[in-house]
């Protein structure tokens, strides 16, 4: 400042800019702010971060809340510029569909005779061909988790007498990416956004033409569908792998909620089990259908599970012989990182998000777990070019007397 005019303003340009009553912070008090959040309430965060200061009224929950959004927001608007400029650079439309199909070659389909494995101590037949690459070698694939879920949507206040329906939820999508190199989890408000985000990371770490994807989801339509729309494109190997629990799951309920008799249903679970868990589908719908009618109160249900098991049984594999070869039939790492990033921390009692506060808190947990906030905060971005930690399940030998491709 000289002979009172201002010579030249550092606000925006050696300092980040203020919002009105905010105050300049560390790096490393802002990587404790966004951790804490993450775990806890912003009322909660505040008061760890007053006490760990010795200040009485310092941190705001107002604040540390608006503070949290806005960087969940920025990690959220440069992930979808990176997304969007890689697509470009590799030959993509935006929507993440290759510009020229033919440079993926066509996949070849490789079978194999594999009439019997071991499973609990004895001998199993394995009726006809199997196709090689539904059994998977890790070292040559990627294992993508996806879980949806739902968050209590926030009530707006509105004008008396408005009568316009309103989300009573909010959607994250969350997933998990994992392979030897050790893993990843990217997050969106949308199932398609999170696919499009799992190109682009894919392409980045050089994984969608070299490595066999191997997704593992419960049996929702918008999930298989949504998958089938982003990577069924030429020479992309990929499969969907419907989790075991799940399937196990619905089988029970199913059966509960068609059939009269307990003890009949129990018995009845166990004959169509071993159906499901070899991948013999017209096996469990015949044994579903030979059912005898006086055990049945609600034959509706049992012809909606037939129809389901025949929607979902390209997704359904010999659960027994991947088993055997050590390979996953569980999507509970898809699971367990949605509890990390979304239901640990939104979904308690008394708690209501609105879609972009959910969303951006989100992203931060995400980065939190993928040990990006240092990154961030430092540099204004999130290494997507590398897995990050060593992969809990895959590394490990898994010669078990099935030759690989």
């Amino acid at each position: 400042m000289e002979k009172g005019k201002i010579i030249e303003n550092t606000e925006g340009t050696l300092y980040p800019k203020m919002q009105p009553k905010e105050s300049y912070r560390s790096i490393r008090y802002e990587e404790l702010q966004l951790k804490l959040i993450s775990e806890v309430s912003t009322r909660k965060t505040a008061e760890l971060l007053n006490r760990i200061r010795m200040e009485e009224e310092g941190a705001k929950a107002t604040t540390v809340r608006n503070q949290g959004e806005k960087a969940g927001k920025e990690m959220e608007k440069y992930i979808g510029n990176l997304t969007g400029e890689t697509l470009i650079e590799n030959d993509f439309s935006i929507e993440g569909k290759p510009n020229e199909r033919e440079k993926y070659e066509e996949d070849k389909r490789e079978y194999i005779e594999m009439p019997r494995i071991a499973e609990a101590g004895a001998e199993i037949d394995i009726k006809g061909a199997i196709y090689l690459k539904d059994y998977e070698n890790p070292e040559q694939s990627v294992n993508v988790s996806i879980d949806d879920v739902c968050t209590k949507a926030q009530k707006p206040n509105r004008p008396m007498g408005e009568n316009t329906k309103r989300a009573k939820k909010i959607n994250n999508t969350v997933v998990h990416i994992e392979s030897e190199a050790g893993k990843y989890i990217v997050n969106s408000g949308k199932i398609k956004e999170a696919l499009r985000t799992v190109i682009c990371f894919l392409l980045r770490n050089s994984c969608l033409a070299t490595k066999q994807l191997v997704f593992f989801t419960d049996g929702a339509r918008i999930l298989h569908e949504a998958i089938t729309s982003m990577f069924d494109f030429m020479g992309v190997n990929y499969k969907i792998i419907l989790d075991w629990y799940h399937l196990h799951k619905k089988l029970k309920e199913e059966l509960s909620r068609a059939m009269n008799n307990t003890e009949i249903r129990n018995q009845t679970v166990d004959i169509i089990k071993p159906f499901l868990w070899l991948g013999d589908v017209d096996g469990a719908i015949s044994a579903l259908r030979n059912i005898s009618p006086k055990h049945i109160k609600a034959p509706d249900i049992i012809d909606e599970f037939i129809n389901y098991l025949t929607r979902v049984s390209i997704y359904i594999p010999c659960y027994a012989l991947r088993k055997n070869l050590a390979l996953r039939n569980s999507s509970n790492l898809g699971e367990k990182a949605n509890d990390l990033v979304v239901s640990s921390r939104q979904k308690h009692n008394g708690m209501s998000w609105s879609a972009d506060g959910s969303s951006a808190l989100a992203s931060v947990c995400a980065a939190s777990v993928n040990s990006e906030i240092d990154s961030w905060l430092r540099n204004s971005s999130l290494n997507f070019t590398s897995f990050h930690g060593k992969s809990e399940t895959l590394g490990k030998s898994r010669e078990r007397g099935f030759p690989y491709l």
